[in-house]
């Protein structure tokens, strides 16, 4: 059989064209690895929440859980790494308000799983612990967030894939970690200035009050004038005439009301003015004899 001949032209081609396959190849999964390498990731930040004023002097983050702790943990691929914007939402969000006193963040745990079929597990756990300013335990918080996800079509440990996984946990953890701590560590809040939340205990006028104990009209409250009763008459104070008759022992009227001094000095004045005259002589005789 003869053996086949190929042209120099025709070889020539054929390695050429091999040499452009070995060429692209690379350059094309490169251009894929720097098209997600150049995506913009900004970091996680929380300074757009409310923040929570506790009456501590300080507040220390500590992480017992860096990425790698749990076994089979994947974490640290995500542009964003979990333990990483925890510490962010901790400083964002938990301010120390008062004099004395500590707080400290702990990161228990914060990770991410790669489960079989493609699916993601995170768990994200962190305490919140008061101490007194001789170090006693004063309170304590503690939130627990816990998600899944499966990327569909993505690789699911891609950096584009972490970072949307990451931050969907961080909404979670924002959300669970302000109830707790209003829930658990409600005394222990305070408004920017360090003053309490609540102030429960209400002022009152010791005046008012009196006025009101006393049965006067309380403050702001015009009282109802009350009728002023009639003046009596000379004619209606005045004594009535003595009857002949006196009553009996058992008086069947109501008592006499006593003259009042302007009835008695009248009376006074009246004796005074009457004249006595004796008769005359001879007017009187004695009585005849029998």
């Amino acid at each position: 059989m003869p053996a086949l001949t190929f042209a120099p032209a025709f070889v020539r081609r054929c390695r050429f064209l091999v040499a452009c396959c070995a060429l692209l190849l690379p350059l094309g999964l490169a251009s894929c690895a720097d098209d997600e390498a150049e995506q913009n990731f900004p970091p996680l930040t929380y300074t757009y929440l409310s923040q929570l004023h506790l009456n501590v002097g300080r507040i220390g983050i500590v992480d017992q859980s860096p990425p790698g702790t749990v076994p089979g943990d994947i974490s640290a691929k995500s542009p964003v790494p979990p333990q990483q914007a925890l510490e962010e939402m901790a400083r964002d969000r938990l301010i120390a308000s008062g004099v004395e006193g500590s707080a400290t963040f702990t990161i228990t745990r914060a990770s991410i799983l790669h489960e079989p079929g493609g699916t993601l597990q995170g768990d994200l756990n962190v305490q919140v612990s008061i101490l007194t300013p001789t170090g006693a335990p004063a309170g304590y918080a503690e939130a627990h967030v816990s998600r899944t996800m499966n990327p569909g079509d993505r690789d699911p440990e891609s950096r584009a894939v972490l970072y949307d996984f990451t931050s969907q946990m961080m909404q979670d953890m924002n959300v669970e970690l302000e109830y707790q701590i209003k829930k658990t560590l409600h005394d222990w809040l305070v408004d920017a200035t360090g003053a309490p939340l609540d102030q429960t205990i209400q002022q009152q006028s010791l005046t008012s009050s009196t006025r009101d104990a006393a049965g006067a009209s309380p403050a702001g409250e015009t009282a109802a004038p009350v009728p002023a009763m009639p003046e009596a008459t000379p004619a209606e104070t005045a004594r009535p005439a003595a009857s002949a008759l006196p009553d009996a022992v058992f008086p069947t009227g109501a008592p006499e009301a006593a003259p009042s001094p302007s009835d008695q000095s009248a009376t006074q004045d009246a004796a005074s003015q009457t004249v006595a005259h004796s008769p005359k002589p001879g007017t009187l005789a004695l009585p005849a004899s029998h």
